[in-house]
């Protein structure tokens, strides 16, 4: 799952070195990213720092080591008491796992905790995150679909409980036949012979608000899967995530660092981490998987 929003963070990180910090100022900061699924296991912990504008910045580089790491299940809201606690150790440089297996529950308040970090003993960085609902795509969705046919995928989503706000999606798309000879005409025309064709297996849609679906009696809401998000054709997985409000506030402040805006440089507002002692992400989702063919018009 980290890999959804791999390329979107790591760019976060050049951002914060010289759109955040100005050269000139430069203060090196910890960066944290974590994202929990419900259902699924406890996710892996990875452990920056920033880098200086002049640096490229790769993870293993930037890399924090002999950190204490642990994430707690809390009781209620943030401030609630701990029902349990899970130690992390160090697999990697950098990268933490839990010693414990735990599924991670839905509708439940998690809390990240760092502390012992190096050159820095009495500092401490902490998160919280609210995991979605579960919810399941119950379309009978044709195991054979004809590319751009008037039978529009259509994805039938059962509620995701939310008392305080409305869900917001990302789906994503990842090709399992992606060769070259198998893109779709619109990415057949975006593929130059210099660009990996790894790059463009998944396709997402960016977020969409639950508001944007139709609304049936009975709660579910029905999506209709545009043609643009299939890049291949031949077998394809359509996952759809709902996210918590941490992924939700930091994909959308950061759509507008790469140029979803029309506000002026000086005028971009910087990137929304909800983490103290720290910068990054600790959120979680829900997911659920489908699959179909993609097959060529006749």
């Amino acid at each position: 799952m980290r890999s959804l929003f791999l390329t979107l963070f790591a760019f976060s990180l050049i951002m914060a070195s010289c759109d955040l910090y100005p050269q000139d100022d430069y203060e090196e900061f910890y960066v944290v990213e974590s994202y929990m699924v419900a259902g699924d296991t406890l996710p892996a912990v990875y452990l920056s720092t920033t880098a200086p504008a002049t640096s490229p910045y790769s993870f293993e580089d930037y890399a924090v080591s002999g950190a204490n790491v642990q994430i707690n299940l809390l009781s209620g809201d943030g401030d609630s008491t701990i029902v349990q606690s899970f130690a992390y150790q160090m697999d990697n440089a950098g990268v933490y796992t839990p010693v414990l297996n735990h599924k991670t529950m839905p509708s439940r308040i998690y809390q990240l905790q760092i502390t012992d970090l190096p050159n820095d003993p009495n500092s401490l960085i902490t998160g919280y995150t609210s995991v979605p609902d579960t919810f399941s795509t119950r379309s009978e969705i044709p195991d054979t679909v004809i590319y751009q046919s008037e039978n529009q995928i259509e994805i039938e989503i059962t509620p995701s409980v939310n008392a305080e706000r409305q869900s917001y999606f990302i789906f994503t798309t990842i090709a399992l036949n992606p060769v070259k000879e198998n893109f779709t005409p619109l990415y057949a025309d975006f593929f130059d012979e210099g660009d990996e064709i790894g790059d463009f297996v998944k396709t997402s849609s960016g977020i969409v608000n639950e508001a944007n679906f139709e609304t049936k009696p009975n709660g579910s809401i029905t999506l209709k899967y545009p043609w643009l998000a299939v890049a291949f054709f031949g077998n394809n997985q359509i996952i759809a995530n709902t996210i918590d409000d941490n992924i939700y506030d930091f994909l959308r402040s950061q759509s507008v660092q790469l140029g979803g805006s029309t506000l002026s440089p000086g005028e971009i507002p910087n990137a929304i981490y909800r983490l103290e002692g720290g910068i990054g992400v600790f959120g979680s989702l829900a997911a659920d998987t489908i699959q179909t063919y993609i097959k060529r018009p006749e």
